[in-house]
């Protein structure tokens, strides 16, 4: 079979990622868009969480990922993670704070709905009547909204990649990335985030070119 070809990750700078979230306020994916930024998670597995999965206790707050949400031609289904393994990590305040109100402001849509709201999910991302959202459904206005933020192919999934990309730009661990992102492997994410090295591999060109460069200098000099 011929090689498939590897894709770069599109990925948004700060800039970017701060015109698709004013193009989201007020928007019902603007709390989606937020911690899908904040934690790199799938699409699956944002609209699966629960609240009883946040942990608002701790200092600093914490998300746990045991779960995630697929769209099917039978409908829904909820199965385990990507990588088959639970996974809590941190998050970051600021994420915090918008998850806190999305909290208040869904506890409106609960007293409307009153005894009908599916109170048995208590999900953090849900419709109206607290049920599952579509992940399909996310999707398209996720991209609906990027393209009217003038970011062509931009969607929801760009948000995890942006995160990753950032850590690794800003020097976190390429293991705790690899942690965050749920990947089944260091290797993974070493693949696919290769990009966010760049940077990397022009300072480390010019820190030997400090201190070996005159070395190369004088042997060019003695010929």
């Amino acid at each position: 079979m011929p090689r498939i070809e590897q894709t770069e990750a599109k990925a948004l700078d700060p800039t970017q990622a701060e015109w698709l979230l004013t193009a989201a306020q007020g928007h019902w994916l603007q709390p989606i868009f937020a911690l899908a930024m904040a934690t790199g998670c799938r699409r699956g597995e944002l609209l699966a969480l629960a609240w009883p999965d946040m942990d608002f206790d701790s200092t600093p707050a914490v998300i746990a990922v045991s779960k995630s949400v697929e769209q099917t031609k039978a409908g829904l289904r909820i199965k385990r993670p990507k990588n088959g393994k639970v996974r809590a990590f941190p998050l970051p305040a600021s994420a915090t704070v918008i998850l806190k109100a999305h909290r208040e402001q869904q506890e409106q849509s609960r007293r409307l709905f009153g005894a009908t709201y599916r109170t048995d999910l208590n999900l953090v991302f849900a419709g109206p009547d607290g049920d599952y959202v579509k992940p399909d459904s996310v999707t398209a206005a996720a991209c609906l909204l990027a393209s009217k933020a003038g970011l062509k192919g931009v969607g929801l999934h760009s948000l995890r990649h942006s995160h990753a990309s950032q850590l690794l730009s800003d020097g976190v661990p390429l293991p705790t990335v690899s942690k965050r992102l749920g990947h089944s492997s260091v290797s993974t994410t070493a693949r696919i985030y290769s990009h966010a090295f760049r940077q990397d591999e022009i300072d480390a060109a010019s820190t030997w070119e400090t201190t070996m460069g005159k070395v190369l200098k004088g042997s060019q000099a003695k010929q």
